[in-house]
C-alpha cells in the first residue's frame, strides 16, 4: 500500500494509513461474519475465504509497513519520545488483531474436521466406567444397559449426518469441477476453430503473395518489352535523320 504524502495541513500520512489499517480490519471482520453464515461446501464460502486470504495478506502488509515509517520517523526525530511509544502500541493492538483473525479464520476451517475427530473417538471408556461404577440389583441391569445403548445410537445418526454433510460437499465440489471442466472443453474447442481459421488466413496469404510475384515478373517483362521498342523508335529515328542530312 502506498504511502500518503500530505505537505500541509493536520493531516498526518502515517495516521492516516492506520486508519487505513483498521479500516480493513473492520472490513475482514464483516467477511468473516458473512462466511459463518455460509456451508463449508458451498461456493459462497469458498469465495468468501479467499477474499479474507487475500486481505489477510495486505493487513499484515500494511502493519509491517507502518511499522517501518514509525521507524523511519523514530530515526529522523520527526516525532518525539511519548508520540513514538503511543504509535507502537497502536501497531501492536493492530498486530494482536491480526492473530486474533487468522485464528478465527483457521478455527473456522477446522471446525468440522475437529468435529468428526471427537465423534468418531471411541466412547467403550465411557461406558465401562458407567458399568463398574453402577451397582448390579437384578432386574435394573436391563435399565442401565439402555443408556448407553442410546448413546451409541444418537452417536452413530451423528455420525451419519456428518458423513452425510461431507458427500453433499463432495457431490457440490464434483459438480463445480465438472462445470470447470466443461469451460475448458470449450476453451479448447475455441482455440482449435481459431488456429484452423489461422491456418486458412496463412494459406490465402501464400496464395496471395504467390500471385503478386507472378504479376510483378508479367509487369517486369512488359516493361522490358516496351523499353526495347523505344530503343528501335529512336534507331530508326537517328538513321532516318543521318539519311536526311546526307542528302543535304
Amino acid at each position: 500500500m502506498a504511502l500518503i504524502n500530505i505537505a500541509n495541513g493536520d493531516n498526518d500520512p502515517w495516521m492516516i494509513e492506520h486508519e487505513s489499517c483498521e479500516k480493513l480490519y473492520r472490513e475482514i471482520e464483516g467477511l468473516l461474519n458473512v462466511r459463518d453464515l455460509e456451508h463449508k461446501s458451498s461456493e459462497k464460502y469458498i469465495l468468501y475465504s479467499s477474499q479474507i486470504r487475500l486481505r489477510l495478506k495486505q493487513y499484515a502488509d500494511e502493519v509491517q509497513q507502518l511499522l517501518h515509517k514509525l521507524r523511519g520517523l523514530s530515526t529522523s526525530m520527526a516525532i518525539t519520545m511519548d508520540e513514538e511509544e503511543r504509535r507502537e502500541r497502536m501497531i501492536e493492538l493492530l498486530q494482536s488483531r491480526n492473530i486474533l483473525l487468522n485464528r478465527r479464520f483457521q478455527n473456522r476451517n477446522n471446525s468440522n474436521m475437529l468435529e468428526r475427530q471427537e465423534l468418531m473417538r471411541p466412547s467403550t471408556s465411557k461406558v465401562a466406567a458407567k458399568k463398574v461404577e453402577t451397582p448390579i440389583t437384578g432386574w435394573l441391569d436391563s435399565d442401565d444397559d439402555e443408556k448407553p445403548l442410546l448413546n451409541e445410537n444418537a452417536l452413530k445418526q451423528q455420525q451419519q449426518y456428518l458423513l452425510k454433510e461431507q458427500d453433499d460437499g463432495l457431490d457440490e465440489l464434483a459438480s463445480i469441477v465438472s462445470r470447470q471442466k466443461n469451460i475448458a472443453i470449450t476453451i479448447s474447442s475455441e482455440v482449435d476453430m481459431q488456429n484452423e481459421m489461422v491456418d486458412d488466413l496463412l494459406v490465402k496469404m501464400d496464395k496471395t503473395t504467390a500471385g503478386i510475384e507472378n504479376e510483378t515478373k508479367n509487369v517486369g517483362q512488359i516493361l522490358k518489352k516496351d523499353s526495347t521498342r523505344g530503343l528501335w523508335v529512336i534507331i530508326i529515328l537517328l538513321l532516318i535523320a543521318n539519311i536526311f542530312v546526307a542528302l543535304s
